[in-house]
């Protein structure tokens, strides 16, 4: 059977590998996010051996060296320094030529005994036998460089395997990937400083304050921003300007767009609007051409939510303290909505839980529903704290568990009815918004809670022990937070300001600030810092909001490779990829 053609997973695979095992938790993670997800699944990965990459750069440069030892005619001759792969110029960390200057005041001494590295030196890369293997980037980075610059000297060293190669086995213990199952260890010293996105930011200036922003599933070329008086989609590319299709375009009135939802493979995006306390659904394609009308709702529709491995749409629509939950199934297409599941409450929030459970939350009480071809309540949670309102609701269907998890904002209060857990106090101001992670197990989950105090929080939930533990406190410089969510892979965290946005790779100790973004617009410095909600399913006129408050809107792509932000009269399109 042929050598297998190389290709770019070979190569990336390789490169991510050695990005772990020499450190670089960070690029890996980087890397793999822009490639491929789970690069452990590929088929060749189980057969790629520790230190594979320098291996091959080890034999390419020893090939190289007897390549260039011999002339035309196959005889030999002597080397010259213009020879070696890496050029003559010894290459020398913190220095512009390959003057003499002492290595230890390139890498940094030890201040207790001048002229003695911090760490020991690595050896061709890695930590010799019995030395301590810690070691920071700049350490890793010139030890790399040391040793392409030994192997392509004539002499040689003195432990070669089998194929004349540095046998490394008997140096340093096999060590496994630092992103197995998920995570990222990093053993750097200090993390790097935190990327600048607003030069990778394209922004879109609109006629009206922005209130939703959604990207259409599985395409990252396709983002919807909508408001009160419009909706519109556009079409991205990396060669051209956007192109807007105004989907709706109101004028001031009676009539306003309340909220839109895509449905989970892109095919359709629910429009909803309302006038006179009734609402409206039409269906848009891909290009935003109608083609479809639901019946009318009696009610002011503040919610849209499909079902993610289904057609089947449940709409929440609420009129002062009666709501009713109706679901829609678009492949039946009927010709009126299902008999609505009626709750004597008013419904904020509301969440799939795997293919046939729903949960909502409202005052007082977070509610079950089971959803077949009709939704249908079956359990009501009472709230462990008296007159709280539950305005966030986030769901996760574990292998063994079905997760609600609720949030109320001005008791600042985390509550887990389906495990009767809450964590009371949660934060020092108001909860602003919460959001579950994709990076969960059976018994553990990890979500993540937004507040005004300025703080993000990172927990991590036993679902069989209940205990809950606050694994990062993430800072956003003093500015509330106002929305945020995970990337679709839960690698990454955004958190949205009233003018800006902080991204996090929570998979490390502490958190580490990976990328900021700040808007430059003058009116958006001018709004009041108090004047805030993240205008998720109509929160209006509650717990100290009006309908006045300026709206954020936070959406990742399906790839978590950009983020939609709406904010004031505009939405930034901010590209993570440098």
């Amino acid at each position: 059977m042929a050598q297998p053609d190389l290709t770019s997973h070979h190569v990336n695979y390789l490169i991510w590998r050695y990005l772990q095992e020499a450190g670089h938790g960070d690029a890996a993670v980087s890397l793999q996010r822009a490639w491929f997800p789970d690069p452990q699944t590929l088929p060749f990965a189980p057969y790629i051996k520790t230190h594979a990459l320098v291996s091959l750069v080890q034999k390419g440069l020893q090939y190289h060296e007897m390549e260039s030892s011999l002339d035309k005619e196959g005889n030999h001759k002597s080397l010259s320094p213009s020879d070696f792969f890496f050029g003559p110029e010894p290459f020398e960390i913190g220095t512009k030529t390959g003057s003499a200057e002492s290595r230890d005041e390139a890498v940094g001494t030890d201040p207790v005994s001048p002229g003695q590295l911090a760490r020991d030196r690595p050896v061709n890369g890695h930590a010799e036998s019995g030395k301590d293997t810690r070691k920071d980037e700049t350490d890793s980075d010139e030890s790399m460089e040391d040793k392409a610059r030994t192997e392509s000297q004539p002499n040689t060293p003195d432990h070669m395997d089998e194929d004349g190669d540095v046998s490394m086995a008997e140096e340093i213990p096999e060590l496994p990937p630092t992103l197995q199952n998920g995570e990222s260890s990093s053993i750097q010293i200090a993390p790097a400083k935190p990327i600048d996105l607003t030069p990778d930011t394209a922004l879109l200036n609109l006629d009206h304050h922005v209130t939703h922003v959604v990207w259409r599933p599985r395409d990252p070329t396709v983002v919807v921003g909508a408001g009160d008086l419009f909706c519109s989609l556009w079409k991205l590319s990396m060669s051209s300007e956007p192109v807007q299709k105004k989907i709706l375009e109101l004028k001031r009135g009676d009539t306003s767009v309340s909220t839109v939802a895509w449905d989970a493979i892109g095919d359709k995006l629910a429009v909803a609007t309302c006038t006179d306390d009734r609402g409206t659904i039409t269906m848009y394609n891909v290009n935003g051409d109608a083609v479809d009308l639901l019946p009318e709702v009696p009610r002011l529709i503040t919610g849209l939510h499909w079902a993610a491995g289904s057609s089947q749409l449940i709409v929440v629509a609420s009129n002062h303290n009666v709501s009713e939950l109706a679901l829609w199934d678009d492949s039946r297409r009927p010709d009126v909505f299902p008999q609505p599941q009626i709750i004597e409450n008013h419904i904020y929030d509301l969440a799939w839980c795997g293919r046939n459970l729903a949960f909502a939350s409202g005052e007082g009480a977070v509610y079950q529903c089971e959803v077949d071809n009709s939704i249908r309540l079956v359990k009501t949670f009472p709230s462990p704290k008296d007159n709280a309102t539950w305005e966030f609701i986030r769901c996760v269907q574990t292998e063994s568990h079905s997760v609600a998890i609720v949030a109320s904002g001005l008791s600042a209060s985390i509550w887990i009815p389906t495990h009767d857990i809450l964590i009371p106090n949660a934060h020092k101001d108001r909860i602003t918004g919460i959001d579950i992670s994709s990076q969960y197990d059976s018994r553990r989950i990890e979500f993540a809670s937004f507040s005004a105090d300025g703080k993000v929080k990172v927990w991590h939930v036993n679902l069989d022990t209940k205990d809950y533990t606050s694994i990062h406190q993430l800072s956003l410089d003093s500015n509330p937070a106002v929305t945020g969510s995970f990337s679709p892979d839960g690698y990454a965290l955004g958190a949205a300001s009233k003018d800006g946005l902080f991204i996090w790779n929570t998979k490390q100790t502490g958190g580490n600030l990976m990328s900021t973004w700040t808007a430059t617009s003058p009116e958006v410095k001018k709004e009041e810092a108090d004047r805030m909600t993240n205008g998720h399913n109509g929160h209006h006129e509650q717990n100290g909001y009006s309908k006045s408050d300026p709206h954020r809107a936070l959406s990742w792509d399906a790839d978590g490779k950009r983020l939609a932000y709406g904010f004031d009269k505009q939405m930034a399109i901010i590209n993570l990829q440098r």
